[in-house]
């Protein structure tokens, strides 16, 4: 049966695509080498003998990966490095569900413009993309409330001409933390730890 995953994307910039790929490229010469010390296969041995021992290192790498000990894919690489940015912000715990003003996807109240020229598709599993989202949600509906009515107060651009009323507005936006945020973080921790 397959198991569900939440596609979801990391804009990150120019560079990082290289450096994931040299990651994984050694993530899979590691499993290369697994396989070739601990589960060699004579390919004159008899068809069940061969996918006996094929069963076994398939069985053996998914308990690596779920363990974080192989990550030769972008999916369980970036899983793992997901988990352990949660962990680190101290988000990885049950969150209640976002309320139905909460921002869900697109540009968050508050973001900053930028250009993230690569991007890195990925597949997480579902309650990770959920508590990814809660969290961001939860940690930063306080000040997406205030950049609302700031705006609502002040339309039109605000600029560093506004004074008071523009700091504010930059004091609000740096406690928005959007789940983009979060990947990049993850996918720095990725390419860090490798």
């Amino acid at each position: 049966m397959p198991i569900a995953v939440t596609p979801v994307q990391a804009r990150v910039p120019f560079g990082t695509r290289a450096r994931l790929t040299e990651r994984l490229s050694a993530e899979k010469d590691a499993r290369r080498a697994i396989l070739a010390e601990l589960f060699p296969v004579d390919p004159e041995a008899p068809a069940a003998e061969r996918a006996r021992i094929s069963a076994q290192a398939r069985a053996h790498l998914r308990a690596l990966r779920q363990r974080g000990e192989l990550c030769d894919s972008v999916d369980v690489l970036m899983t793992h490095a997901v988990k352990a940015e949660l962990g680190e912000r101290g988000w990885d715990h049950p969150w209640p569900p976002p309320p139905p003003t909460a921002p869900h996807s697109g540009r968050w109240p508050g973001s900053v413009d930028r250009a993230w020229p690569e991007a890195i598709p990925m597949r997480i599993p579902p309650e990770l993309a959920e508590r990814l989202q809660a969290g961001c949600v939860h940690v930063s509906m306080p000040a997406i409330v205030e950049i609302r009515a700031l705006r609502d107060a002040n339309p039109g651009p605000i600029t560093p001409r506004d004074g008071a009323i523009y700091e504010r507005y930059q004091e609000l936006a740096a406690e928005v933390i959007t789940p983009g945020d979060v990947l990049r973080a993850a996918v720095d921790r990725a390419l860090d730890t490798g």
